[in-house]
């Protein structure tokens, strides 16, 4: 009886409409605003069917949670004409207008909010005097959450009820809060059902990866650190966090997964605990003041070079990033086998007389280093002008990483230029082969 006498104090004092008590009809769209002419005419006719529901359930079109309404007007609302009609119009605009999009959504959006509104407000309890669940919600004790519920109001059926009601549909405002009160209600109160979050009505934009200089990225797995991805890449360990400080936060555990951006090759080194800048310029051959020129985050008295690097991982560039350069202008020299600035060489040469050329080693070189004692690989690259991975590639026989300089075998014959076809050596000719090599019968005599 009281909710009665709201309803009609709701009419008198223009609370609500007296036409939101009786059913009507009305259109979510009208047929010159759907200028788009791609749409087709049975798109059209489905999007611009009558509704056949009170008014009211015109506010559904705004994605909100649904409260409790006065019974009259839920009365109102929750009729079958009404049911039917929002299915008819969904199910019908989701078929013939399945694929298209108007003002650039999902054509059944608004419709679709309409009908889980519907859903939301005329959701019942089951048991007499089967009393729309929104309003007996209502009637529980105030609390800031629902942890803080008596355990009769919580396990009402009403709250799973009404919260599985939004689960179920794309078009209702369910989302993390309300997932993790229906879990609670499950948990506490001994039942159980799906509590997913909907999939978004709009397809996400694409995820664009963030500008990468080299083109060239690398996908974390478990155990990986900076040091480890740097000297199994050839590049600097500093570089690597520098360019990707968003995803790493700690370079000696980086989580699996990531995908980092790799920053342009070099040859490497590994420090050594106390190594300085000198001491490494010194063992590699280098000028005074390289480590810093190849490193500009080693300061000019080379004092960080060691604390930098117990953060960042011990792997610097002892060479230039990316290869060296290579003036065009300058004339060049004659060179039975010149040495293009990528590492590679254009003649093939045959190993030294009685070399002992290392197992898996490319046979198609211009250019051969044999192991000496005291020999380093970083060393051996930098005389060489070839890069690390290229090195190691052509010499399949050395241990990558840290492990190069001890795979060293003294008086082992590397290659340290291939040329551009070791990959895909040519095949020799008819007119190449000797005469020694010819069938007797096809030789002159």
């Amino acid at each position: 009886m009281v909710r009665v006498a709201l309803s009609v104090v709701a009419i008198i004092f223009g609370l609500f409409p007296e036409s939101y008590f009786v059913n009507a009809q009305f259109t979510i769209y009208d047929n010159s605003a759907l200028v788009d002419d791609t749409l087709g005419e049975q798109c059209r006719a489905a999007l611009t069917a009558k509704i056949e529901c009170t008014p009211y359930v015109q506010e559904f079109q705004r994605l909100s949670y649904r409260w409790d309404l006065d019974v009259a007007l839920t009365d109102a609302i929750c009729t079958q004409d009404c049911f039917s009609s929002l299915k008819s119009w969904f199910d019908s605009v989701a078929v013939t207008c399945a694929g298209k999009s108007v003002s650039e959504g999902v054509p059944t959006r608004y419709g679709g909010y309409m009908w889980a509104g519907y859903n939301e407000t005329c959701v019942k309890d089951p048991r007499p005097p089967r009393a729309y669940c929104n309003n007996v919600i209502a009637s529980f004790t105030a609390a800031d959450s629902i942890e803080n519920l008596p355990r009769a109001e919580l396990c009402h059926i009403c709250q799973a009820r009404r919260l599985a009601v939004m689960q179920a549909s794309q078009y209702s405002i369910y989302d993390e809060n309300y997932k993790k009160q229906l879990e609670y209600i499950y948990t506490t109160c001994g039942t159980k059902g799906p509590t997913e979050i909907p999939p978004p009505l709009d397809k996400p934009d694409p995820v664009v990866q963030p500008y990468c200089l080299t083109n060239k990225r690398y996908i974390t797995k478990q155990g990986d650190t900076c040091e480890s991805i740097s000297s199994s890449n050839s590049i600097s360990a500093p570089g690597l966090y520098m360019g990707n400080q968003d995803l790493i936060k700690d370079c000696s555990s980086i989580p699996p997964g990531l995908s980092l951006c790799l920053p342009m090759t070099c040859l490497t080194h590994t420090l050594q605990p106390a190594e300085t800048c000198f001491q490494v310029e010194k063992a590699l051959g280098l000028e005074y003041g390289m480590v810093q020129r190849y490193n500009s985050w080693v300061d000019t008295a080379c004092t960080n070079l060691q604390p930098a690097t117990d953060f960042y991982g011990k792997v610097i560039c002892v060479s230039p990033q990316g290869g060296t350069f290579v003036n065009p202008t300058k004339p060049a020299v004659p060179n039975p086998t010149p040495v293009p600035a990528d590492g590679h060489t254009k003649v093939k040469i045959p190993p030294p007389e009685g070399a002992s050329v290392a197992e898996g080693t490319t046979m198609e070189c211009g250019k051969w280093h044999v192991v000496v004692s005291g020999d380093l690989c970083v060393k051996i690259c930098l005389a060489h002008g070839i890069d690390t991975l290229l090195f190691h590639e052509i010499n399949p026989s050395l241990a990558a990483g840290d492990g190069c300089d001890a795979s060293l075998k003294e008086k082992t014959t590397l290659c340290a230029g291939p040329t551009y076809q070791w990959k895909n050596p040519p095949v020799s000719s008819g007119s190449d082969i000797e005469s020694g090599s010819l069938p007797l019968s096809t030789m002159l005599i």
